[in-house]
Protein backbone atom coordinates (compact mmCIF):
# COMPACT_ATOMS: atom_id res chain seq x y z
CA UNK A 1 0.00 0.00 0.00
CA UNK A 2 2.73 2.46 1.00
CA UNK A 3 4.65 1.62 -2.18
CA UNK A 4 1.56 2.45 -4.25
CA UNK A 5 1.07 5.75 -2.42
CA UNK A 6 4.74 6.69 -2.94
CA UNK A 7 4.44 5.91 -6.64
CA UNK A 8 1.30 8.00 -7.02
CA UNK A 9 3.00 10.93 -5.31
CA UNK A 10 6.08 10.54 -7.51
CA UNK A 11 3.86 10.35 -10.60
CA UNK A 12 1.92 13.46 -9.56
CA UNK A 13 5.13 15.44 -8.96
CA UNK A 14 6.66 14.28 -12.23
CA UNK A 15 3.52 15.07 -14.27
CA UNK A 16 3.19 18.49 -12.66
CA UNK A 17 6.67 19.42 -13.92
CA UNK A 18 6.70 17.44 -17.19
CA UNK A 19 3.42 18.51 -18.77
CA UNK A 20 2.50 21.45 -16.55
CA UNK A 21 -0.36 21.94 -14.09
CA UNK A 22 -2.79 23.34 -16.67
CA UNK A 23 -2.43 20.42 -19.08
CA UNK A 24 -2.47 17.92 -16.23
CA UNK A 25 -5.68 19.30 -14.74
CA UNK A 26 -7.28 19.72 -18.17
CA UNK A 27 -6.62 16.12 -19.16
CA UNK A 28 -6.98 14.32 -15.82
CA UNK A 29 -10.69 13.56 -16.23
CA UNK A 30 -10.32 12.53 -19.89
CA UNK A 31 -7.38 10.34 -18.92
CA UNK A 32 -9.23 8.65 -16.07
CA UNK A 33 -12.14 7.80 -18.39
CA UNK A 34 -10.00 6.38 -21.21
CA UNK A 35 -8.74 2.93 -20.27
CA UNK A 36 -7.21 2.38 -23.73
CA UNK A 37 -5.06 5.50 -23.42
CA UNK A 38 -3.79 4.36 -20.01
CA UNK A 39 -3.12 0.80 -21.15
CA UNK A 40 0.47 -0.44 -21.25
CA UNK A 41 -0.19 -4.16 -20.81
CA UNK A 42 -0.26 -5.78 -24.24
CA UNK A 43 -0.09 -9.27 -22.77
CA UNK A 44 3.63 -9.43 -23.56
CA UNK A 45 4.67 -10.18 -19.98
CA UNK A 46 2.05 -12.89 -19.58
CA UNK A 47 3.24 -14.57 -22.77
CA UNK A 48 6.95 -14.43 -22.00
CA UNK A 49 7.26 -14.28 -18.21
CA UNK A 50 8.95 -10.88 -18.35
CA UNK A 51 8.59 -7.64 -16.37
CA UNK A 52 8.05 -4.68 -18.71
CA UNK A 53 4.72 -3.17 -17.63
CA UNK A 54 5.16 -1.03 -14.52
CA UNK A 55 5.78 2.65 -15.19
CA UNK A 56 8.55 4.50 -13.34
CA UNK A 57 9.37 8.18 -12.98
CA UNK A 58 13.01 9.24 -13.58
CA UNK A 59 13.57 9.36 -9.82
CA UNK A 60 12.11 5.90 -9.27
CA UNK A 61 14.24 4.60 -12.15
CA UNK A 62 17.33 6.02 -10.40
CA UNK A 63 18.33 8.21 -13.32
CA UNK A 64 21.39 10.25 -12.23
CA UNK A 65 20.21 13.41 -10.48
CA UNK A 66 21.92 15.73 -12.95
CA UNK A 67 19.99 14.18 -15.84
CA UNK A 68 16.52 13.78 -14.33
CA UNK A 69 15.16 17.10 -15.57
CA UNK A 70 15.94 16.04 -19.16
CA UNK A 71 14.55 12.52 -18.76
CA UNK A 72 10.98 11.31 -19.21
CA UNK A 73 9.28 8.53 -17.30
CA UNK A 74 9.47 4.90 -18.30
CA UNK A 75 6.44 3.62 -20.18
CA UNK A 76 6.47 0.48 -22.35
CA UNK A 77 5.61 0.62 -26.03
CA UNK A 78 2.50 -1.26 -27.10
CA UNK A 79 3.29 -4.06 -29.56
CA UNK A 80 0.91 -2.76 -32.22
CA UNK A 81 2.55 0.67 -32.25
CA UNK A 82 5.93 -0.80 -33.16
CA UNK A 83 4.23 -3.05 -35.74
CA UNK A 84 2.63 0.01 -37.37
CA UNK A 85 5.89 1.97 -37.53
CA UNK A 86 7.86 -0.92 -39.03
CA UNK A 87 5.07 -1.48 -41.56
CA UNK A 88 5.36 2.20 -42.59
CA UNK A 89 9.13 1.96 -43.08
CA UNK A 90 9.67 1.69 -46.88
CA UNK A 91 12.61 -0.73 -46.74
CA UNK A 92 12.94 -4.08 -48.45
CA UNK A 93 13.13 -7.20 -46.31
CA UNK A 94 16.78 -7.71 -47.22
CA UNK A 95 17.71 -4.14 -46.22
CA UNK A 96 15.81 -4.43 -42.95
CA UNK A 97 17.45 -7.76 -42.16
CA UNK A 98 20.87 -6.16 -42.69
CA UNK A 99 20.09 -3.21 -40.41
CA UNK A 100 21.02 -2.65 -36.78
CA UNK A 101 17.96 -1.78 -34.70
CA UNK A 102 18.79 0.66 -31.88
CA UNK A 103 16.42 1.59 -29.05
CA UNK A 104 17.69 4.74 -27.31
CA UNK A 105 16.20 4.87 -23.83
CA UNK A 106 15.39 1.17 -23.98
CA UNK A 107 13.91 0.91 -20.48
CA UNK A 108 13.00 -2.61 -19.45
CA UNK A 109 13.61 -3.88 -22.95
CA UNK A 110 10.18 -4.55 -24.41
CA UNK A 111 10.97 -2.98 -27.80
CA UNK A 112 14.42 -4.59 -27.78
CA UNK A 113 12.71 -7.96 -27.37
CA UNK A 114 10.00 -7.24 -29.93
CA UNK A 115 12.67 -6.23 -32.45
CA UNK A 116 14.88 -9.23 -31.65
CA UNK A 117 11.96 -11.55 -32.37
CA UNK A 118 12.36 -10.29 -35.94
CA UNK A 119 15.42 -10.59 -38.18
CA UNK A 120 17.97 -7.77 -37.84
CA UNK A 121 21.76 -7.74 -38.00
CA UNK A 122 21.72 -6.83 -34.30
CA UNK A 123 19.39 -5.22 -31.77
CA UNK A 124 20.93 -2.71 -29.37
CA UNK A 125 19.34 -1.14 -26.29
CA UNK A 126 20.87 1.92 -24.63
CA UNK A 127 19.61 2.88 -21.18
CA UNK A 128 20.92 5.36 -18.60
CA UNK A 129 18.92 4.03 -15.63
CA UNK A 130 20.73 1.22 -13.78
CA UNK A 131 17.42 -0.11 -12.50
CA UNK A 132 15.83 -0.29 -15.94
CA UNK A 133 19.00 -1.64 -17.53
CA UNK A 134 19.12 -4.53 -15.07
CA UNK A 135 15.44 -5.27 -15.62
CA UNK A 136 16.07 -5.37 -19.38
CA UNK A 137 19.02 -7.72 -18.93
CA UNK A 138 16.87 -10.09 -16.86
CA UNK A 139 14.07 -9.95 -19.43
CA UNK A 140 16.38 -10.59 -22.36
CA UNK A 141 17.97 -13.56 -20.62
CA UNK A 142 14.59 -15.09 -19.89
CA UNK A 143 13.33 -14.73 -23.47
CA UNK A 144 16.66 -15.84 -24.94
CA UNK A 145 16.61 -18.98 -22.79
CA UNK A 146 13.14 -19.76 -24.13
CA UNK A 147 14.53 -19.66 -27.68
CA UNK A 148 12.22 -16.86 -28.82
CA UNK A 149 14.87 -14.48 -30.23
CA UNK A 150 15.89 -14.37 -33.90
CA UNK A 151 18.50 -11.58 -33.59
CA UNK A 152 21.47 -11.00 -31.35
CA UNK A 153 20.88 -8.49 -28.54
CA UNK A 154 23.36 -6.09 -26.96
CA UNK A 155 22.38 -3.96 -23.96
CA UNK A 156 24.42 -0.88 -23.07
CA UNK A 157 24.18 0.86 -19.71
CA UNK A 158 25.10 4.33 -20.87
CA UNK A 159 24.17 7.75 -22.20
CA UNK A 160 22.37 8.05 -25.53
CA UNK A 161 24.23 11.30 -26.29
CA UNK A 162 27.57 9.46 -26.33
CA UNK A 163 26.36 6.39 -28.22
CA UNK A 164 28.23 5.86 -31.50
CA UNK A 165 25.80 5.08 -34.33
CA UNK A 166 26.67 1.62 -35.73
CA UNK A 167 28.06 1.14 -39.22
CA UNK A 168 25.74 -0.13 -41.92
CA UNK A 169 22.00 0.47 -42.24
CA UNK A 170 20.48 1.61 -38.94
CA UNK A 171 16.98 1.99 -37.52
CA UNK A 172 16.77 4.12 -34.37
CA UNK A 173 13.72 3.91 -32.12
CA UNK A 174 12.68 6.74 -29.78
CA UNK A 175 9.71 6.42 -27.46
CA UNK A 176 10.04 10.02 -26.27
CA UNK A 177 12.84 8.99 -23.85
CA UNK A 178 14.01 12.53 -23.02
CA UNK A 179 13.05 16.16 -23.46
CA UNK A 180 13.28 17.91 -26.82
CA UNK A 181 16.65 19.63 -26.23
CA UNK A 182 18.39 16.33 -25.53
CA UNK A 183 16.56 14.66 -28.42
CA UNK A 184 18.00 17.30 -30.77
CA UNK A 185 21.50 16.45 -29.60
CA UNK A 186 20.91 12.73 -30.13
CA UNK A 187 19.39 13.17 -33.59
CA UNK A 188 22.26 15.49 -34.58
CA UNK A 189 24.71 12.70 -33.71
CA UNK A 190 22.85 10.23 -35.92
CA UNK A 191 22.63 12.70 -38.81
CA UNK A 192 26.33 13.51 -38.58
CA UNK A 193 27.18 9.81 -38.66
CA UNK A 194 25.14 9.01 -41.79
CA UNK A 195 26.21 12.23 -43.53
CA UNK A 196 29.86 11.33 -42.95
CA UNK A 197 29.36 7.71 -43.97
CA UNK A 198 26.27 7.61 -46.26
CA UNK A 199 24.03 4.60 -45.66
CA UNK A 200 20.32 3.96 -45.14
CA UNK A 201 19.04 5.30 -41.82
CA UNK A 202 15.63 5.66 -40.22
CA UNK A 203 14.14 7.02 -37.02
CA UNK A 204 10.92 5.61 -35.62
CA UNK A 205 9.46 8.11 -33.15
CA UNK A 206 6.48 7.43 -30.89
CA UNK A 207 5.21 9.68 -28.12
CA UNK A 208 3.01 9.01 -25.07
CA UNK A 209 -0.46 10.46 -24.90
CA UNK A 210 0.08 13.49 -22.68
CA UNK A 211 3.69 14.40 -23.45
CA UNK A 212 4.22 17.33 -25.86
CA UNK A 213 5.60 15.71 -29.02
CA UNK A 214 8.95 16.65 -30.51
CA UNK A 215 8.79 19.39 -33.10
CA UNK A 216 9.48 18.22 -36.67
CA UNK A 217 12.56 20.45 -36.82
CA UNK A 218 14.26 18.00 -34.46
CA UNK A 219 14.41 15.56 -37.36
CA UNK A 220 14.46 17.55 -40.61
CA UNK A 221 16.49 20.67 -39.93
CA UNK A 222 19.70 19.34 -41.55
CA UNK A 223 17.96 18.18 -44.75
CA UNK A 224 19.13 14.58 -44.31
CA UNK A 225 15.99 13.03 -42.82
CA UNK A 226 12.52 13.42 -44.27
CA UNK A 227 9.11 12.31 -43.08
CA UNK A 228 8.11 8.98 -44.67
CA UNK A 229 4.92 8.24 -42.78
CA UNK A 230 2.93 9.01 -39.68
CA UNK A 231 -0.11 7.72 -37.87
CA UNK A 232 -1.72 7.19 -34.51
CA UNK A 233 -3.40 4.56 -32.41
CA UNK A 234 -6.67 6.21 -31.51
CA UNK A 235 -8.37 5.62 -28.20
CA UNK A 236 -11.64 6.97 -26.88
CA UNK A 237 -10.29 10.46 -26.17
CA UNK A 238 -6.67 10.55 -27.35
CA UNK A 239 -4.40 9.73 -30.28
CA UNK A 240 -1.05 8.08 -29.53
CA UNK A 241 0.99 9.36 -32.44
CA UNK A 242 4.07 8.13 -34.27
CA UNK A 243 6.19 9.15 -37.24
CA UNK A 244 8.82 7.51 -39.44
CA UNK A 245 11.80 9.48 -40.80
CA UNK A 246 14.41 8.25 -43.31
CA UNK A 247 17.29 9.58 -45.38
CA UNK A 248 16.09 7.80 -48.55
CA UNK A 249 15.58 10.97 -50.62
CA UNK A 250 18.88 12.43 -49.42
CA UNK A 251 20.73 9.25 -50.44
CA UNK A 252 19.11 9.26 -53.87
CA UNK A 253 20.23 12.86 -54.43
CA UNK A 254 23.71 12.45 -53.01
Amino acid sequence: MFRSIRHRLALFTYSWHAIGPAAMLRNSLRWSLDTEARAVDSGFDARHGTDTNDDLTPGEAEIPVERRTAATMYLPTMDQDLDAMLAALPWSDSLRNDATFVDLGSGKGRVVLLAAMRRFREVVGVELSPRLHQAAADNVERVRAAGALRSEVRLIHGDATSFATPAGPVITYLYHPFRQELAAEVVDGLVESVATSPRPAAILYCHPTLQPRYDATIFDRHGVLQLEGEGARRTRRFALGWSVWTNRAWLEGA
